[in-house]
């Protein structure tokens, strides 16, 4: 299996929180090909002394911007394969296994896998309609929630190292958007691998944000500038 790194980010605010990115972990060291691994985490909570099963642990030292962390991580990838994975998620042991195979296969540039639970935050319409997709499929396309999924995407390095760094006008919210948006614009072939089963619970990280007074800002806040910067391509 070719090498994969495994960028993370995560707040260790409690032990729920915790426990829940240990898992997410553990998850990842016991799937397959996992011997070819890097894991790069990144630690927001200022306050952490955690640490964690990873083969690179960083503490920035500010608060948690989600793109600034992914310019400082992304500088330990050196791989033939990056993925940039949530913390609130669970590797199935084959995911890496079905999604590389379907990369070679389909020649993507890009992909997403699937979560086969229901994801919370999620538009129902677009969690169901990923959620069900037949473990048969893979569904070319370039819609957040849908195809692209923020929680996991994996790139090829050739794309690692045109799209890096990301735009750090986008601290939380339209990140993925805005990655999605640059695939698309350069014609990278990106897909949902359905067959790809990493399971997703959504949102289990945000009250830090309310907690700090930032919520607003961080997320929905945003919009403004992911609209701003593609409305050329929104142009009818």
């Amino acid at each position: 299996m070719p090498k994969l790194d495994i960028m993370m980010t995560g707040y260790t605010g409690n032990d729920e929180i915790k426990a829940m990115a240990e898992r997410s972990i553990k998850s990842l060291r016991d799937s397959e090909g996992s011997e070819n691994f890097n894991i790069i985490y990144l630690e927001s909570n200022l306050e952490s002394t955690h640490k964690y099963d990873v083969d690179v642990q960083i503490h920035p030292g500010f608060p948690y911007h989600c793109n600034k962390y992914y310019n400082i991580g992304v500088q330990n990838s050196q791989g033939d394969f990056l993925a940039v994975v949530n913390n609130d998620t669970f590797f199935h042991k084959n995911w890496w296994t079905k999604m590389h195979e379907a990369m070679v296969k389909h020649n993507l540039d890009s992909a997403s896998p699937r979560s086969p639970v229901e994801q919370f935050g999620i538009v129902p319409r677009v969690e169901i309609k990923h959620r069900y997709t037949p473990p048969t499929k893979v569904v070319v396309g370039y819609d957040a929630a849908y195809t692209f999924s923020g929680w996991c995407w994996v790139i090829k390095a050739e794309v690692r190292d045109w799209l890096f760094p990301v735009d750090e006008q986008f601290s939380f919210y339209f990140n993925d958007n805005d990655v999605a948006m640059h695939l698309h614009e350069r014609g990278c072939k990106h897909a949902m691998v359905a067959a790809s089963l990493v399971e997703h619970y959504g949102q289990r990280s945000h009250k830090a944000l309310h907690d700090r007074g930032v919520y607003h800002e961080v997320t929905f806040g945003l919009e403004k500038n992911f609209m701003n910067k593609w409305k050329h391509l929104f142009k009818q």
